[in-house]
């Protein structure tokens, strides 16, 4: 880290003292996302909706922060990140409003859900583009560090605060809680040094693009709907046709042409969709068959959580003893047993799903740094950041889609796992559970087709030894 000058006021500036008011606002931000997807149970009964419709109040805003995450990204090169978080904490704060005083109406909460996330996706995002700025080495890592338990544990504080607020306050209170982020407006302006910025190019059309496709498999999934299908197809070649005929696109065809970072785009797309499907039927679980309030279903979140916070603490340790080979399909094998287990018990001892929530937090975090290093291994330095960007945007696109489609399974009440003996209603959720299961063990098949055949492909272009 360097020291610079601000530009306004030819003062010092420490971009040390910006980070904890950037990582507040970041965990807050994710806190807010995450507190409302715990939510949709009550939504769903205050309002009088189906288990499928309240989804999109999670899946739509799901789609806004990977879109969001791009474009800040962007605009960050043009504007200085103090400016465009206070813009952000300003707008999540228009959308909390709108969404409180619209509460009677789904419409209205999804406008505001839609606003509100706007703001959201800059502070989840603008942390660590200021601590890849300003930070190298050691302590960028620390951190970046920062950034990866700051998000399992805002998972854990956005249940327990979701589920305790819909309990005893009510869950329209939950907007009026995002307000508190405009105290940080003046630490913002004290703290975060202004920058000095050039000009950035947007791809604003590949962006449309994009959240158009991501749009329409949501919708499909609502009620598999063919007619919202036309959108997406026609999104994706016309997004092909873009990014070969335009320089400047949100990504080129060299990205595609890098066969690993493909191959790993497809498996994370399918294993992350499995990731906020299950945390979105999980209230529902226990809420209907054991009758738990929110609140207390939050509580059983908590180990599960917290092993993940230390698994992603100590991510830097188990690589040194775990290859990402070994670590990847140890942590989607834990994903699958932890899915499997679940569905096999439903309607039994409700500690299973503590148990279940453990494996299955603790494989995400285990999973999450070699993939993305086995992702990024051919990758050209000078592309590195748009291609996490785009491994980002991924993940956030696959996130609303699990959740889409994990609803709609909810919704036609399947009879997969009544051979255990389980009641209707709950071999309808056993079945969603089993079926995320599959569709982990088909990312885990993925991923070691893909790397039986790179590793081929190294073998093939290894120099051959002298003789």
């Amino acid at each position: 880290m360097t020291e610079q000058l601000d530009p306004k006021t030819g003062l010092a500036l420490h971009p040390r003292q910006a980070v904890p008011v950037l990582l507040a606002l970041f965990v807050f931000s994710l806190i807010m996302d995450n507190g409302f997807k715990l939510l949709s149970p009550s939504i769903a009964t205050s309002l009088g909706l189906s288990e499928n419709t309240v989804s999109l109040q999670a899946t739509l805003p799901g789609i806004l922060i990977g879109i969001g995450a791009v474009v800040y990204a962007a605009l960050s090169d043009s504007i200085s990140i103090r400016n465009l978080m206070v813009f952000a904490v300003v707008v999540m704060s228009i959308g909390s409003v709108l969404g409180f005083v619209l509460q009677s109406s789904f419409t209205g909460v999804l406008a505001g859900r839609i606003v509100q996330t706007c703001g959201l996706a800059a502070a989840e995002t603008l942390y660590v583009i200021w601590v890849t700025k300003h930070f190298q080495g050691d302590e960028q890592k620390k951190y970046l560090g920062y950034s990866t338990a700051a998000f399992q544990l805002s998972l854990l504080l956005g249940a327990l605060g979701g589920g305790f607020t819909a309990t005893y306050i009510g869950w329209t209170a939950f907007f009026l809680m995002n307000l508190v982020a405009l105290v940080t407006i003046p630490f913002i302006v004290r703290n975060v040094p202004a920058e000095d910025t050039g000009e950035s190019s947007l791809d604003v059309f590949g962006l449309f693009l994009v959240a158009l496709i991501a749009a329409g498999i949501v919708l499909f999934m609502q009620d598999f709907n063919f007619w919202y299908l036309l959108p997406a197809i026609a999104g994706i070649a016309v997004f092909g046709w873009h990014i070969s005929a335009h320089p400047g696109a949100l990504i080129t065809r060299d990205f595609f042409a890098n066969r690993r970072y493909t191959m790993m785009l497809v498996v994370v797309f399918v294993v992350y969709s499995v990731q906020l499907g299950y945390q979105f039927v999980f209230p529902f679980i226990i809420k209907s068959l054991y009758g738990w309030k929110l609140s207390d279903v939050s509580l059983l979140l908590v180990p599960g959580y917290t092993a993940a916070v230390l698994v992603g603490i100590l991510t830097g340790k188990i690589a040194q003893r775990l290859d990402s080979k070994r670590a990847i399909v140890i942590a989607m094998t834990m994903i699958a047993a932890a899915l499997v287990l679940a569905a096999g018990l439903v309607g039994g001892w409700v500690g299973t799903f503590a148990i279940s929530m453990v494996l299955f937090g603790s494989g995400f975090a285990l999973m999450y740094a070699p993939l993305l290093s086995t992702a990024m291994r051919d990758v050209p330095k000078a592309k590195g950041g748009i291609a996490i960007g785009f491994y980002n945007l991924t993940i956030n696109m696959a996130v609303p889609i699990g959740i889409a489609y994990a609803a709609k399974l909810l919704s036609m009440d399947l009879q997969l796992t009544s051979f255990a003996g389980q009641s209707p209603r709950q071999a309808a959720f056993g079945s969603v559970l089993l079926i995320l299961a599959i569709i982990t063990l088909l990312a885990l098949l993925l991923y070691r087709i893909a790397m039986r055949a790179l590793d081929a492909e190294d073998a093939r272009n290894a120099p051959t030894p002298a003789r």
